[in-house]
């Protein structure tokens, strides 16, 4: 009886260091790593990584729209040099 106690709170303590580690592994980090950090330090290393990964996110979602703007600044600047062109190819044929 004492065993299989022992055994069940084991299992509860390497739960959490082993749902950290999955939640690592599914955003591109070392599994094993963040399941050590779990393992010593449980709840912390939770928000820890939670915190790394919604920064690296954010990153990714300004880079994103840094492209988006220059694309759209580039595309604005082709559609005005054809207006301009078209414009002073008129002004020369009259």
């Amino acid at each position: 009886m004492l065993i299989d106690i022992a055994f069940l709170m084991l299992a509860f303590l390497l739960s959490i260091p082993a749902i950290t580690g999955y939640f690592a592994h599914c955003y591109g980090k070392s599994f094993w790593r963040w399941f050590a950090i779990g393992c010593f330090f449980p709840v912390i290393s939770q928000f820890v990584l939670a915190w790394l990964c919604h920064r690296e996110a954010s990153k990714e979602q300004r880079r994103r729209s840094v492209f988006i703007s220059r694309y759209e600044d580039e595309q604005m600047h082709r559609q005005i040099n054809e207006v301009l062109y078209r414009t002073s190819e008129k002004k020369n044929l009259s």
